[in-house]
């Protein structure tokens, strides 16, 4: 996957799933995309752990039924 997939992701993630990622997460997302738009490269460990949260099955959040 090449760095403009990967920056299409991030924005996926950061867009529609912010609220359920840890702090640390969402951290590691917001200064790799900063990363991306600045255009430097992602090392294979920055790659590595980016595929790792951005697999990682999220819980849906369930909806609270009005009676």
């Amino acid at each position: 996957m090449n760095d403009y997939e990967f920056f299409i992701r991030i924005n996926d993630a950061i867009l529609l799933e912010f609220d359920v990622f840890k702090p640390w997460e969402k951290t590691l997302l917001l200064s790799v995309q900063n990363q991306l738009m600045d255009r430097f490269p992602l090392s294979d460990p920055q790659r590595e752990l980016l595929t790792k949260i951005l697999d990682k099955k999220r819980p849906k959040k369930k909806k609270k039924r009005t009676i």
